[in-house]
């Protein structure tokens, strides 16, 4: 019976005491330090447990005691307690007393925040700070009290009640006093108050030519008017005549008023043919195929054809 061999390899050295042989490290004497400090502090060879161990903390240098206050509100904190609602209240210190004058008093009370919260609390209730009288001279009495809104109320509500403001005498000379009246509004107050009751205003001779005087009493409207209500009733115009030469243009107009078109729609089968070219066969083959092409070999094929007649059996499907 085969033994099984307890070792992984021959050779193998059960204590953990073998050690490969190394080479001396070549150091320096001034230089052991700083390779003790390079061989690290974890031994990974070595089958001892090592035990860490934390120094303990060094002791806070606190000198006063508002240090040692301050070192030790910083360990706990205060939020904590302060949004659980068990805070303590900070110590109540009396605040530095103001320094403000006598004369400035007024003023250092009203910045307190009394009026903001008597305006945010009471808004609406508190009456009306009062005004200081306007500094208005003498002269100027009347206009300020227009300024106050009495002239725009007196325009919306009672607008007759208003007296007209005075107006200087205007400069007119003698000889323009008639367009002054006229520019003052009366001729406008016609048409629109009385339009159509007016009388016409009196218009001067048109200045005419002899010569013109045919298109003036056109220019009135008369052609107009005879051509909107008497259409189709007038006289056609004279037409001038055409300027046309005898011989092939006289045939040519006469073409041109009607005449090509209507010979081409009711009389196409006089119009003149137009000459065909003749046939270019120059060999006998060619001209027997000329001559088969004219004779209707499709027409002789037909008639053929048509001599025939088929007539179906009963019973027999064709």
């Amino acid at each position: 019976m085969q033994q099984v061999a307890s070792n992984p390899y021959p050779g193998f050295d059960q204590s953990g005491q073998y050690c490969t042989p190394r080479r001396a490290p070549r150091v320096r004497p001034e230089a052991e330090e700083y390779a003790g400090k390079h061989q690290g502090s974890i031994n990974l060879f070595n089958s001892e447990k090592h035990t860490h161990t934390i120094p303990p903390p060094p002791s806070p240098r606190c000198p006063t005691g508002e240090a040692r206050q301050n070192y030790e509100m910083s360990r706990s904190g205060l939020i904590g307690s302060l949004l659980g609602g068990s805070g303590q209240r900070p110590p109540l210190q009396p605040p530095p007393a103001a320094r403000v004058t006598r004369q400035s008093e007024g003023i250092a009370e009203a910045h307190k925040g009394h009026p903001m919260n008597n305006l945010l609390t009471n808004y609406g209730k508190n009456a009306p700070s009062p005004r200081p009288n306007p500094r208005v001279k003498r002269e100027a009495e009347e206009a300020a009290d227009m300024g106050r809104g009495n002239r725009m109320s007196a325009l919306i509500h009672n607008p007759a009640a208003i007296p007209n403001t005075s107006r200087n005498a205007p400069r007119v000379k003698p000889e323009a006093e008639e367009n002054a009246i006229n520019g003052s509004g009366a001729g406008m107050a016609k048409v629109m108050g009385k339009y159509g009751e007016t009388p016409r205003s009196q218009r001067g001779v048109p200045r005419i030519k002899p010569e013109a005087s045919e298109i003036a009493e056109l220019d009135k409207g008369k052609q107009m008017e005879g051509l909107f209500h008497n259409y189709g009733k007038q006289r056609p115009e004279p037409r001038v005549a055409p300027k046309v030469k005898d011989g092939p243009g006289r045939d040519m107009a006469n073409l041109d008023q009607g005449g090509r078109m209507s010979k081409l729609l009711h009389e196409g089968s006089c119009l003149p043919q137009d000459p065909q070219p003749l046939p270019r066969a120059s060999s006998s083959a060619g001209r027997k195929n000329l001559k088969k092409s004219k004779s209707s070999n499709i027409s002789n094929i037909f008639a053929e054809n048509s001599k025939w007649q088929i007539v179906p059996k009963a019973g027999v499907r064709n």
